[in-house]
């Protein structure tokens, strides 16, 4: 059985003051610890193929919002100039 999709939808972030930072360096370091825990899981004597494409979809699943926060931007600075 698979898990139920959820159509994506759009959120608005005031990104002001030190928040766009800490949203970005956020994102980075989560998917940097998913991805650290999941090369562990890999080396680990049984690994949880679970645990280790969860960790994998999880750093992913930051990445891609962390690109889909940049490309925003871009294109809101765009439509500003």
């Amino acid at each position: 059985m698979t898990a139920k999709q959820i159509p994506p939808f759009p959120v608005v972030l005031q990104l002001t003051g030190h928040a766009y930072s800490v949203l970005t360096i956020a994102l980075s370091a989560f998917s940097e610890t998913a991805r650290a825990e999941a090369a562990g899981e890999e080396q680990s004597e049984r690994p949880n193929g679970y645990r280790l494409a969860e960790l994998n979809a999880a750093a992913d699943s930051a990445d891609n919002l962390l690109s889909d926060v940049e490309r925003q931007l871009t294109e809101a600075g765009k439509a500003l100039s």
